[in-house]
């Protein structure tokens, strides 16, 4: 795993086979471990946040979600890629990230094998009841919890609670979205007993279950699923706004700094 420093926040690299493997040694050792699946509006809600920022911190590992991460990663380690050249030629490179798709899936298969119970927490409960049963379908002899519909409260509720707690699931997946989630996520640390690995997924519930369609392929070989989510939500038109233009120059500032520091080094 390799620590990345983004703005004021860090990304921790690594790929879906070694985050897998990190939280199965999570499940086995039985402490709370909150996993943040990052991406760009993230990064830069943090640098404007101080209490979001400080979240962030606490976390265990800050997985790579968007494919901008992976983008500032590459920019920042090159001699020689001028900065829009970089983002260019970046919709030609292949990317591995770590998103809440991926969550859901990977971490329902490792519980399965773990004989575990995963819960599913927020989303619409038809949509989240509807996904379990086919995982559940697919992964015979796993157990899905998922909650009744509620509204969010960043310290419950209280019968939310108290239904995790019963039901003693190691994995929970929350989807609240960002920020919210994450904040949930880390408010409940001492809460959870029996839960050793906490990730906030998004939308993830929604596209699996095919509520929400997934990008074109074409979209997400040139990694601009982003425009894709703009088609089908404009209303996110700010926060993508944040994501493909404030971070990109945000990581170039940060690159012409360290350039700065080494030549003033020498």
């Amino acid at each position: 795993m390799e620590s990345i420093k983004l703005g004021k926040t860090s990304c921790d690299y690594l790929s879906v086979d070694d985050w897998i493997n990190l939280c199965a040694q999570w499940i086995d050792k039985g402490d709370y471990h909150h996993v943040v699946t990052l991406n760009p509006e993230m990064i830069m809600l943090a640098e404007r946040d101080e209490r979001f920022r400080k979240v962030l911190s606490t976390a265990q590992v800050r997985v790579p979600d968007g494919a901008g991460l992976i983008w500032a990663r590459w920019y920042l380690r090159s001699r020689y890629w001028p900065w829009i050249p970089s983002l260019i030629a970046f919709l030609w490179q292949s990317v591995e990230r770590v998103t809440g798709v991926d969550a859901v899936e990977a971490l329902a298969k490792l519980c399965w094998k773990k004989e575990e119970t995963i819960f599913f927490l927020g989303g619409d409960s038809k949509t989240t009841t509807e996904l379990a049963n086919a995982l559940m379908k697919k992964y015979d002899g796993l157990t899905v919890a998922t909650s009744p519909d509620h509204s969010f409260d960043a310290f419950g509720p209280n019968h939310i609670l108290e239904d995790i707690n019963k039901r003693k699931p190691a994995v929970l997946l929350a989807a609240y979205g960002a920020p919210k989630q994450t904040i949930w996520l880390e408010n409940q640390r001492d809460k959870l007993p029996s839960v050793r690995v906490s990730v906030g997924v998004g939308g993830a519930f929604d596209i699996l279950s095919e509520n929400l369609p997934r990008a074109p392929k074409i979209l997400r070989a040139i990694n601009m699923e982003w425009l894709w989510r703009l088609y089908l939500e404009p209303a996110r038109g700010p926060r993508i706004w944040q994501a493909v233009v404030k971070f990109p120059l945000l990581i170039r500032e940060q690159k012409n700094n360290n350039l700065k520091r080494i030549q003033n080094h020498f």
